[in-house]
């Protein structure tokens, strides 16, 4: 997936479900959007530890 989503050009500006839809081309491409909170909260806890 991050292969992938290093070759979309912008991708840091997109909304999460937007970048991921780009990557994966799921069916319910707002399908993890109820999970981008918790996501963030996790990297931003562990980025540095």
């Amino acid at each position: 997936f991050l292969k992938g989503l290093k070759q979309v050009d912008g991708w840091q500006d997109m909304p999460l479900t937007q970048a991921a839809q780009t990557v994966q081309v799921s069916a319910y491409p707002d399908h993890y959007a109820q999970w981008e909170q918790q996501a963030a909260d996790l990297v931003a806890e562990h980025w540095n530890s």
